[in-house]
């Protein structure tokens, strides 16, 4: 196959009209492209270079010129003995940025290696132009991933023309090409490694033996309320992290470790583990928030429902010697005579009145099962006046109530009795004392229903207002902010409407509850 190529490359020669006695000008790269292309190759030269420089190190005394080319022939790199620099090379003008040619160099292993992709040797009179029959030339071709990418040529003088010199190159270029995969193969783990480490929700904090930072991924930045631009630093400007890392350079065993770090804008709780790396020391960070609010929420809404059965026990304990009381004043109006009338009428009255709140506690803790009716809302704000009332006695807060005509919903009534309490409860509680609370119902165009709540109290901070609604979001000392969101999804979820809390520009917060009219 190389013979037959070799005689085809001489016809081509003859073809081209070049003359074997005319030494040949070769084109060349800018300054530009060479530059770029060397940027392309630039680890498989830094390679190249550390192996070829111990071989010529190893041949001193042999006149041996070592040149790169890229898949095109064009030589990037070449190095070794002068004297073939001064009788060849400067002759022909090879140097670095000559685009190798058949057209202008004939016969040549250069352009063999490449298209053949096998190592080839031109010796002496093999070459086309009689210049070069005082070389013997061997070039090996550089594969990567079974392309060939260029070659790596040798050339000598004919007199110390040898073929251990195609073995040597050959064994070189093996291990050059040894280890040019081994670097593309690190360089693929090193991605595969930097993008699970970048794309991961698990926090890794590499730490090396002088206690800087020198790895931290997205997710560990995020949990510790870094920017993703934050440069180096020492573990020692993380005060929680710094203390258990001490704890585990003494010896101690870091493991599922639980620390809870805050941030400018959260709360996060970790489980955190501590491993030997290198010379260094690797940090996980498990973030374990979501399942924290999500235990602690079962905690509370079992708290919760145990409380409800407990007031449905109580209630229902008050209203037996209710009974029995009423029946028994009644009897006494009966007999007495105009005063006594009075007073058991106020009796009466505010017994009447222990009995509505007791059944408003019975049908606040029936479990919520939906049960939609047509209601009008304006009648369920007034059933539920009794409880509303008795926020406000304390701090002698007016509720008023501004109620338009409006139609019934279709909707489940005791959810949005609890909507209504909940809201009244907050909104009583932000006021301060002789406070006011607004309660209007009127009819918004596209077909809608608006309950609004309003108070002029010192309604919300900024930064909580954007994220109520959420769970465990509370502004209470003894809250537990699971309030609004169950407002919201009974709103929303089960009513098709919308829940919109702003501030007022004046003074206090609005509640704006928006409620379809139509089934």
């Amino acid at each position: 196959m190389l013979e037959e190529y070799i005689k085809k490359m001489r016809e081509r020669c003859h073809i081209n009209k070049l003359d074997p006695q005319v030494i040949p000008t070769f084109k060349s790269l800018s300054d530009e492209e060479l530059s770029k292309i060397q940027s392309e190759y630039k680890d498989t030269l830094d390679i190249i270079r550390l192996f070829m420089n111990t071989f010529l190190e190893k041949s001193k005394g042999i006149p041996i010129l070592v040149a790169v080319t890229d898949e095109k022939g064009n030589i990037i790199e070449y190095l070794g003995d002068p004297s073939l620099e001064d009788t060849v090379v400067n002759q022909v003008g090879l140097k670095k940025g000559v685009q190798f040619s058949e057209k202008q160099a004939g016969v040549n292993s250069v352009l063999a290696a490449l298209d053949l992709g096998i190592p080839v040797q031109v010796i002496g009179e093999e070459h086309f132009f009689y210049f070069l029959h005082q070389t013997a030339c061997y070039s090996v071709p550089l594969f990567n991933k079974n392309q060939v990418v260029g070659t790596i040529s040798m050339m000598t003088f004919v007199q110390v023309a040898n073929p251990l010199i195609m073995a040597s190159l050959e064994t070189v270029v093996d291990s050059i090409q040894r280890e040019l995969n081994l670097l593309e193969r690190n360089r693929y783990l090193d991605e595969m490694n930097h993008m699970v480490l970048e794309q991961s929700n698990t926090g890794y904090i590499v730490v090396e033996e002088n206690r800087v930072i020198v790895r931290i991924n997205p997710k560990a930045r995020d949990i510790l309320g870094l920017p993703q631009d934050y440069e180096s630093f020492a573990i020692d400007e993380l005060k929680l992290l710094s203390r258990v890392h001490n704890f585990y350079v003494r010896g101690e065993v870091i493991q599922d470790y639980k620390i809870i770090f805050q941030n400018k804008h959260e709360t996060r709780t970790c489980l955190v583990d501590f491993f030997p790396f290198q010379e260094g020391t690797l940090i996980q960070l498990h973030d374990i928030t979501e399942y924290t609010k999500t235990e602690s929420y079962i905690q509370n809404a079992e708290k919760l429902a145990i409380v409800g059965q407990l007031a449905a026990g109580v209630a229902h304990e008050i209203k037996n010697p209710l009974t029995t009381l009423k029946g028994f004043v009644q009897m006494c109006q009966e007999d007495s005579d105009s005063d006594g009338n009075l007073y058991t009428q106020i009796m009466l009255k505010e017994i009447e009145r222990i009995n509505q709140i007791t059944n408003e506690f019975l049908v606040l803790s029936k479990p919520t099962v939906q049960k939609k009716d047509w209601h009008d809302v304006r009648e369920l704000i007034s059933e539920i006046g009794v409880l509303l009332s008795s926020f406000t006695i304390l701090k002698n807060v007016e509720i008023q109530y501004d109620f338009h005509d409006v139609k019934p919903i279709y909707s489940d009534g005791n959810q949005l009795k609890q909507v209504f309490i909940n809201i009244v409860k907050n909104s009583v509680e932000a006021v301060e004392k002789n406070g006011k609370l607004k309660v209007s119902v009127r009819t918004e165009k596209d077909n809608q229903l608006r309950v609004r709540f309003s108070d002029n109290g010192n309604g919300f901070p900024d930064q909580i207002l954007q994220r109520l609604g959420q769970p465990f979001l509370t502004t209470k000392k003894e809250g537990n902010g699971l309030g609004l969101m169950v407002c919201k999804r009974i709103v929303e979820e089960i009513h098709h409407g919308q829940l919109h809390i702003t501030n007022d520009s004046k003074k206090g917060a609005i509640v704006d509850i928006i409620l379809p009219l139509h089934s």
